[in-house]
């Protein structure tokens, strides 16, 4: 093993036993008819996907996502992105497990910063009982927020990017508010801090940050689980009627169309201004992840998935 990081990983380049983290594997069939597992792999400071050629059905089931495994094989390029192709893939022992912290991507700043930070917007929040509900939602998660990530897979899905995701959006929403005076903040506050807190729900997370779907978050999603547990906490705090609505109107309405799982468009200024600034950090988030692994002045050769289309990563300096 060279403990070869994945961001240092180059096209033509062999590894042997290299320890990375197995996040995702699915047994799939190629177009011959045989099977191949598709995997994807992450370490501290990126991933890569990987395949697993003329792999069997039993092989398949041997796997664990969110386990360490040593991983050997060649690196190869398919339509722009780099990818392992695996000869051999053995899970490491308990006590290297121990270690997985260790490989796990994190959000740039601390949980303690990014917690504090959260807690200070709601003291920007004029309305006592806001202020409460989301002070009180905050405290009975104030654990699990300190890890969680916002996604599974996709925008901000490392450890501590639930509170990366949520402090950004927030910064951006103190920001329109100096450009348009008219905004109620202590609403659109609220509703970024809540609007996505029932991913505690819609997923399991160890410290790690590492998640997968729970049953509930299947059946459900985080939108549905929200209102409800909105609507139970706005009773405890003793919100009125009309603030309650509004708030469940932000929830419901952030992910703007019923393709994407909202049932309703914003129909007040705060909801809208919630969806397009979720919009605006995610997409931040994933053309930069994009970056990674692009020279400037280069476009991937397919389309990232996350943003339905290829990425430029521009040369300004050019």
């Amino acid at each position: 093993m060279a403990d070869i990081k994945i961001t240092d990983l180059k096209n033509g380049m062999e590894i042997k036993n290299e320890l990375y983290i197995l996040w995702y594997n699915e047994l799939k069939k190629a177009s011959n008819n045989k099977y191949y597992i598709d995997f994807q792999f992450r370490d501290k400071t990126g991933e890569i996907s990987g395949k697993k050629w003329d792999a069997t059905v039993n092989e398949a089931s041997d796997f664990q996502n969110a386990v360490l495994y040593f991983v050997s094989g060649r690196v190869t390029e398919f339509q722009g992105a780099l990818q392992l192709n695996v000869s051999s893939i053995r899970k490491a022992p308990e006590q290297i497990q121990r270690n997985i912290a260790d490989f796990v991507q994190s959000a740039p700043f601390s949980s303690e910063d990014m917690l504090k930070k959260a807690y200070e917007y709601m003291d920007y929040i004029k309305d006592e009982e806001l202020k409460k509900l989301c002070v009180m939602v905050y405290d009975q998660y104030e654990k699990q927020i300190m890890y969680y990530p916002a996604a599974k897979v996709l925008h901000h899905s490392v450890r501590g990017g639930f509170l990366y995701h949520i402090t950004t959006m927030l910064d951006i929403a103190k920001g329109l508010s100096y450009v348009y005076n008219n905004i109620n903040t202590d609403f659109l506050y609220a509703g970024i801090l809540l609007h996505d807190v029932m991913k505690l729900k819609e997923m399991n997370a160890n410290e790690c940050g590492i998640a997968d779907y729970t049953m509930e978050g299947q059946l459900m999603g985080h939108i549905e689980i929200g209102i409800c547990y909105i609507g139970e906490m706005s009773k405890k705090v003793g919100l009125s009627e009309n603030k309650e609505l509004l708030l469940k109107h932000m929830i419901l309405s952030h992910h703007y169309i019923p393709e994407h799982g909202s049932t309703k468009m914003p129909m007040f200024l705060e909801a809208e201004l919630l969806h397009h600034i979720d919009l605006i950090d995610a997409r931040s988030y994933d053309f930069n992840k994009a970056y990674e692994t692009l020279d400037k002045g280069s476009i991937t050769e397919r389309a990232v998935y996350s943003l339905d289309r290829k990425v430029l990563r521009p040369d300004f300096e050019k």
